[in-house]
């Protein structure tokens, strides 16, 4: 069968006329087949549509990842202060200390154990922790490397052992305060600030 082209062409011959590129139609319906080196329409399609959905994904990504580190840090330094938990410091006494009611004398272990016991009771304390004398010395000489002087001026027996609490808010960290504070061996309960958020 011939195509469109052919037709007019020989239809022209006939009548003695001669036939101009610019006077043949063009034909009806376009060739589909693909030229070599270029891509079929559908393909041309879902790859667009495929790097959308990766460009878009990567945006979603990306914001998260923005937001959890804005927001989401569970470094155990503001842990708390994310999941809007608070800390409570039990300081026990040490003979150094201003408080009357240690008589300068450091926290006996019964009163240790007393005050340790009272606090695992108590249903708004959801972790508890000890340091001792020592692991707080280690932590002073850490936190004010640079402050030689200060460092050198301040001795082991000079810093108190505790008990680091972690309650669920500040209604939790109050009633922590009220329970605890005035017991026999405990020096000071400080619920700590917020640490502010980066």
């Amino acid at each position: 069968m011939n195509g469109p082209e052919e037709r007019l062409t020989n239809a022209l011959k006939d009548v003695g006329e001669t036939v101009h590129s610019a006077d043949v139609p063009p034909p009806p319906f376009p060739d589909r087949s693909p030229s070599p080196g270029v891509l079929s329409r559908p393909l041309v399609v879902g790859a667009l549509v495929t790097v959308f959905v990766l460009v878009i994904g990567g945006v979603f990504a990306g914001g998260y990842v923005a937001l959890d580190r804005t927001f989401g840090d569970r470094s155990e330094k503001n842990a708390a202060a994310v999941a809007g938990e608070r800390r409570v410091a039990v300081f026990l006494c040490i003979p150094t200390t201003s408080n009357s009611a240690c008589g300068m004398q450091a926290a006996s272990e019964l009163q240790k154990q007393d005050v340790q016991r009272r606090l695992e009771a108590m249903p708004q304390v959801r972790r508890l922790t000890y340091e001792s004398q020592e692991q707080a010395y280690a932590r002073f000489k850490e936190r004010f490397a640079g402050n030689d002087d200060f460092v050198a001026k301040t001795r082991k027996g000079d810093l108190a052992d505790s008990f680091r609490v972690e309650v669920a808010d500040d209604g939790a960290a109050r009633a922590v305060k009220a329970a605890i504070d005035g017991l026999p061996g405990v020096d000071k309960v400080v619920i700590e600030p917020l640490a502010p958020r980066a």
